[in-house]
């Protein structure tokens, strides 16, 4: 088997209504925005994959990308992590992708994604992940409609520019739901963007200053305080704190969360697959049990990034919830799944595990036709052509019998 064909499309779903996320203070964001990878093999199986995205960055990534997996056996995971690595030395942040390969190999085998990586067969509980700063007047009432539903709990977000004003939102919020009902906060400091707000970076004492004051409101933890490399002073800050301290959403890989492993920084690890790629946060799974530490992944991009997610969530004891997108009014399930055939509905706080092959993602092909935009598309023969005109003939002929002698040893 061979990858034969590699396409990316550039998606686009225009929410209902304006969504100011938390993490860029004052900015609207008036559209999901996502890439979509497609690989299929001359076995007629394909693969996709997706990444986060603002806009068109990705635009001159297929010419990098296709050279270095074009042929490649798509059930080889290792050479598939060892290919994104080679194509990310210029800058690319390329591991959302190995998400197609193992859908791939997983269809191969016929069993779920989760199942081939060993994971348990059960429901994964779920919860409620708000976007927006927190208000306590509509967020009170979200919280109570996810108590109603069956949610294991409500993340809410800080963003202000004084302490005091942060603290005041959360206690008042708590003031008007069941004490009982677990809250969670996600202070978005490890990858703090002002490019509209000035919003302050929290140091280690706003930190310390914050967790004392919130301490009697039943948080179960709290989320990236300070920046993502703050190794040290996280792990000061877990030292003398009473709430749990969570974060590694968004850094590189298995090289930086080894780090939080190494200074003991964090209580539980977030690692999204469309990140840090499933082989490096199958690592860091595997290191965080041994040390009884909890995992419960970032998904707060796309419907496709959080049905990719779902099944690393099967390879736990279920002990902390999968995150839940949800900002009523704009980011929503419809938009936020707008590519799939239907929105992703918890069921009481539970999300059922796919038991079709492979990733299953019941991707709407016609949805992606409306909403999103093909960028690049190659194929074997499109990339021999490329290599000739650019290299010449005889090189070219050189060049595929390298490789090919290469691939069989």
């Amino acid at each position: 088997m061979k990858i034969t064909q590699v396409e990316l499309f550039h998606i686009s779903i225009p929410l209902k209504s304006t969504f100011y996320p938390s993490w860029i203070p004052g900015y609207p964001q008036t559209h999901n925005r996502f890439t979509l990878l497609r690989l299929s093999t001359d076995t007629g199986i394909t693969g996709v994959a997706a990444g986060v995205s603002f806009g068109e960055e990705r635009e001159g990534l297929g010419g990098l990308l296709a050279p270095y997996i074009l042929g490649l056996d798509p059930c080889d995971l290792d050479l598939a992590h060892q290919r994104m690595i080679e194509a990310s030395f210029l800058g690319w942040r390329n591991f959302w992708m190995e998400a197609a390969f193992y859908d791939i190999k997983a269809q191969v085998e016929g069993v779920p994604v989760w199942k081939m990586l060993g994971g348990t067969d059960k429901p994964v509980p779920v919860y409620w992940s708000t976007g927006a700063m927190c208000q306590p007047k509509s967020h009170s009432k979200i919280i109570k409609q996810a108590q109603e539903e069956g949610f294991k709990g409500v993340k809410l977000r800080v963003k202000a520019k004084s302490l005091e004003e942060d603290v005041k939102i959360i206690k008042e919020t708590r003031s008007r739901v069941d004490h009982e009902f677990p809250l969670m906060i996600d202070a978005n400091q490890g990858w703090l963007v002002t490019i509209v707000d000035r919003t302050p970076a929290w140091d280690l004492e706003r930190a310390q200053h914050f967790v004392n004051l919130v301490e009697d409101q039943n948080i179960h933890w709290l989320e990236e305080p300070l920046e993502m490399h703050a190794y040290e002073e996280l792990a000061e800050l877990r030292k003398t704190s009473s709430i749990k301290i969570a974060g590694a959403e968004l850094n590189a890989g298995w090289h930086e969360a080894r780090m939080f492993l190494h200074f003991d920084s964090l209580d539980l690890y977030q690692p999204d697959v469309t990140v840090f790629g499933f082989k490096d946060t199958i690592k860091t799974i595997e290191a965080i049990k041994e040390k009884g530490l909890g995992f419960s992944p970032h998904t707060w991009t796309n419907g496709v990034g959080l049905w990719i997610n779902l099944h690393t969530s099967a390879l736990t004891g279920r002990e902390f919830p999968l995150e839940y997108p949800h900002e009523p009014g704009s980011w929503a399930p419809e938009y936020r799944d707008g590519i799939l055939k239907s929105p992703i509905v918890p069921n009481e706080g539970f999300i059922e595990l796919p038991e079709e092959p492979g990733l299953a993602i019941p991707i709407d092909w016609d949805r992606v036709k409306k909403f999103g935009r093909k960028f690049f598309s190659m194929t074997e023969s499109d990339l021999r052509k490329k290599v000739m005109k650019e290299k010449g003939m005889i090189t070219a002929i050189k060049l595929k019998r390298r490789k090919d002698k290469e691939a069989k040893q």
